[in-house]
């Protein structure tokens, strides 16, 4: 009498390829996963930063005296009359914590301007002298030793 044995199942090298397999995977999305929640950390902070460099040019646009405002330490922003070029260092007390740096000037446009300045023709007739400034607003924060910046810019009249 003869016994037929059927052996099923892996063997110990088909399990420790399947292993390897299987670990090659999960680092690999592992380390996906690291830097992805890294860039959505640095798209936070630049959300962030120009956030508050609109909200500096929107505050001096709409100031009477046409000043640039006061930025506390928590990035509060008065009216006041800040030293110009303004410099100030600032932690929102929202949001993600980290500090930021603002600066802010404003300066007269020696950039290229458009070919024709009929535009800038109708700023004489309301009392304006005609000279373009700039008001520019930078806003630099650091993550994991790498520096940012954002610049915005409005180009405006002087009276």
């Amino acid at each position: 009498m003869s016994y037929k044995t059927e052996t099923t199942g892996f063997t110990l090298i088909e399990v420790l390829v399947a292993l390897v397999i299987v670990s090659v995977a999960v680092l690999s999305l592992g380390s996906f996963t690291i830097s992805t929640v890294s860039t959505g950390q640095v798209s936070r902070e630049r959300l962030s930063a120009v956030h508050l460099a609109e909200q500096v040019l929107e505050f001096w646009q709409h100031d009477t005296n046409d000043n640039a405002p006061v930025i506390g330490a928590g990035c509060a922003l008065t009216t006041g009359t800040p030293t110009m070029p303004l410099s100030v260092a600032c932690t929102p007390t929202t949001g993600i914590g980290i500090s930021y740096t603002v600066q802010a000037a404003e300066v007269q446009v020696s950039g290229p301007l458009p070919a024709s300045l009929s535009s800038f023709q109708n700023f004489t007739k309301q009392g304006f002298n005609n000279t373009p400034q700039t008001k520019l607003v930078t806003v630099t924060w650091s993550n994991k030793g790498k520096s940012h910046s954002i610049y915005l810019t409005h180009l405006s009249m002087v009276k």
